[in-house]
This record gives C-alpha cells, structure tokens and sequence, in this order.
C-alpha cells in the first residue's frame, strides 16, 4: 500500500509539471530512438550485403590483382589490405583456369568506361551515355545472379567469335531512350513527379536517381548502338537491381574476346571461378593457384574465397553497429544526467511540501519511494515513446523505400528499455535520498 501511494504521488508530482517533464524526457526518448534506428540501418546494410556476397555462392573464389598482406598474427586477412599493383591478369590466365578438373566455371571481368551513342534515325541528333564497360562472359548472369528483363544475353559461341553484341543494364537504356519521349510523354512524366512526396523527391536526388524506373514501353533490343565508334547489335537488358552493393544498372556488358579486341586494355580486372560442388574448396584453391602461376611467376596475384569476403563484412559492421551503440549509450548518459539535475532541482523547489508531508507524518522511505519513482518513470516512458517511434520510422522505411530493408531483432529493443530503465534507477538515486534526509524542521522555514 505504501508503495502504491508513493507511486500515485510521484505521477501527481509530474503531471503538476507537464511541460518541464516533457523537456526532461526528450533526451530519453531521442536516446532509445537513436539506439533503435541506428542499429537496425547497421544491421540492414549487414544482411543486405551478406545476402548479396552469399548469394554469388560461398564457394565461389575471386582471382584478384595484388597481394593480400597479412595481420599481426602473420595470416592472409582481407581487413589488412591489399598490395596495389596494375593488373596483369590476362585471357590466357582464364584459358589455364578452364583446364581445371574440379572448377565448373571461368567468368572473367575487364571493367572501363565506355560510352554508348544511339541515333533513331538521320535526322535526329545521337544521345550518348556513359557507363561501366564490362567484357565478360557467357556464364556472367549466373555468377552474378541477374536475370536479362528483355531479350537474351550473348552465348559462348558469340563470345569465342568476338561477335559485336551488347546487353545493356536498365539505366542505361531509360537513358539512351529518355530523349526520345514525345512532349505529351514528358508531360506526363514531370505530373508523374510532382506527385511523388516531398521524402521520395529528396531520397532520389541524394542517391543520384536521374532515371525513373517507369520508362516507357520502348526497348532497344534488336536496335543498334555505338561503343566506342563501334556498331553493336543489342541482344538484351538486363533487370533492375536497386539494392545496396553491387549493382549492374549502368552496365555496358560485351564478350571478353570482342572487349579485349576494340579496347587498349589487355589485362582483366577480376576472374571468377565456380569449383564444382563436390569439389574440395582448398585443394581447387590450390590447383587455381598452381594453374595462373604458370604466366606469373613473381605471384602478383591473390585467390579470395566468398567466406573470407563474408568474414571481413561481418567483423567490419560488428565494429561499426559497436560503435553506434557506444555513441547512442553515451547520448542516454548524458540524458540521465539532464534528468537527474531536473530532479535535484524538483526537490529543492519541493522543500516545503516535503516538509509539510514529513509533518503530517510521511515517513522517510515514502519520500525517497515517491521521488525515485518520479525519476524512473520519466526514463521508462521516455523509453517507450523513443521505441514506439523507432518502430515507426523502421515501419515507414521498409514500406517506402527499397535500397535495403531495416529489422530490429529483440536483443535491441531488451537493450534499449533496460538501458532507459537503469538510467532512471541510477540517476533517481541522488535526489530521492536528497529529498528523504531532509528534516521537517528546516524544510518548513525553507523560502
């Protein structure tokens, strides 16, 4: 009984007091909130990015330039870096790699910018796009997993006869494609934009989106485009990717053969290598290794396995969600302590009721009781308030914006409401002990 009327007293002390308890809880609520978000983004770009890597296959390996430098314990790691060196990965590298038993597929990379041009007809001016030039193979969508949205990706046969075809990714055709719009056409495109909310107008112009994903039905397959100069015969367009990470939107995607043939360049960039899945992961390593050393004997080159990718990501973003949380830790500290000063104050304004109820007969445990729970219930109501609009904010992103999706696993929301219910027990300490040592006697002539 004692306790409830303590509590009772302590919610008639706060709401005698709106507007300064709602100055006092904002630190609180702002604290949880920034615990909640902050470690949902970090834990969304995680999984996004680890479904992306994990998603080209745990066994897949990657055959970069450089040398991967080792850690304090003498072990390769890919947090520690990698030597720069030029690329001197060449076809021949792929041609020994293929000759591998136990590898399935070779897919390899040449990446530069290239530019496209597309003329409709005589009369009318070429449009020219810029974009990531990639030669590549055949096996390039299922190493990559992408799929061609239209038409068909080139073949083996097109890539061993240095054929001149090209898939394109979607920006760049909307881009080739955008200056053919009739006036009616762009009209409605622009009242197609000024409908879109104030957040997603905003939201486009940081992530640079300067192509709406809603083009039109026009397509490019089967029409012809210029790389470099060069006549090109578009096969297909490869699907939107509007993820995080890797994406092939703004790609220019030929043969390696034809690649190496039109550009200045003669070594590739990357080669991806899919072992068979039976197949030892350490001893295709090996064998990968001993088959590219044959053209470089000075080893200029380093073999990384998706898992250890995975590895580096994961240590990466527990060190950054780590940080995050110390920060937004520090920021709820600081709270309490605001908090608790609001209370020290509470209690010197307060000196005469006190007085007055200690007279009446209060006792000393029902003084500290009301003013501890003054204290704790600003930090668990502050808490709630911070966690229900944490979970509208994660609500609002998931169902408006698709770069990658946000979750709060329950481990951060316990962290959160423990974190805001210590601060209360903490930081209500001091004051109510202050309030309770304080005698009737010099507590009535206070003014």
């Amino acid at each position: 009984m004692r306790l409830f009327t303590s509590f009772k007293l302590a919610l008639l002390g706060l709401w005698a007091n709106k507007f300064r308890v709602l100055l006092s809880m904002l630190g609180i609520v702002i604290g949880v909130f920034a615990v909640i978000v902050l470690s949902a983004i970090a834990l969304g770009v995680k999984d996004t990015v680890m479904k992306q890597l994990g998603g080209l296959g745990a066994e897949q390996m990657m055959v970069i330039p450089g040398r991967v430098l080792g850690d304090d314990t003498g072990n390769l790691n890919l947090l520690s870096g990698v030597s720069g060196a030029p690329s001197t990965l060449t076809y021949k590298d792929v041609v020994e790699i293929e000759k591998v038993e136990s590898v399935e597929s070779v897919t390899p990379l040449l990446e530069t910018v290239g530019r496209v041009d597309y003329k409709k007809s005589i009369q009318e001016a070429a449009v020219a796009v810029e974009g990531m030039l990639i030669g590549t193979s055949a096996t390039y969508p299922k190493v990559m997993h992408t799929g061609v949205e239209e038409g068909r990706f080139f073949s083996r046969e097109e890539e061993e006869g240095k054929e001149r075809v090209v898939v394109l990714g979607s920006n760049i055709q909307s881009a080739l494609l955008k200056e053919r719009l009739t006036e009616q056409e762009i009209q409605d495109e622009d009242a197609g934009k000024q409908k879109q909310n104030w957040w997603q107008k905003m939201f486009d112009w940081l992530i640079g989106a300067s192509v709406d994903a809603e083009e039109t039905n026009q397509t490019l397959v089967g029409k012809e485009v210029l790389i470099q100069g060069e006549p090109f015969h578009v096969v297909g367009v490869l699907e939107s990717q509007a993820t995080l990470g890797m994406t092939t939107d703004n790609s220019i995607l030929i043969p390696v053969q034809t690649a190496l043939e039109m550009t200045s360049m003669q070594n590739l960039t990357t080669i991806y290598v899919q072992p068979n899945g039976a197949a030892d992961l350490e001893q295709v390593e090996k064998d990968v290794y001993s088959a590219i050393r044959v053209h470089h004997p000075e080893s200029d080159f380093s073999i990384v396995k998706q898992t250890e990718m995975l590895e580096a990501i994961d240590k990466v973003t527990r060190i950054l969600q780590v940080m995050l949380i110390g920060i937004t830790a520090t920021a709820l500290l600081i709270s309490g302590v605001g908090i608790m000063n609001v209370m020290v104050m509470s209690v010197r304004e307060r000196t005469r009721e006190i007085g007055i109820r200690k007279a009446l007969g209060a006792t000393t445990v029902e003084i500290l009781y009301q003013f501890f729970f003054e204290t704790l219930l600003l930090c668990v109501v502050g808490g709630a308030v911070g966690l229900a609009l944490a979970f509208g904010f994660v609500e609002w992103w998931n169902g408006s914006i698709t770069i990658f999706s946000l979750f709060i696993p329950i481990w951060v929301v316990k962290l959160a409401l423990f974190s805001s219910v210590g601060i209360g027990c903490i930081c209500g300490i001091y004051p109510a002990i202050k309030a309770a040592r304080l005698q009737p006697s010099e507590a009535l002539r206070f003014e």
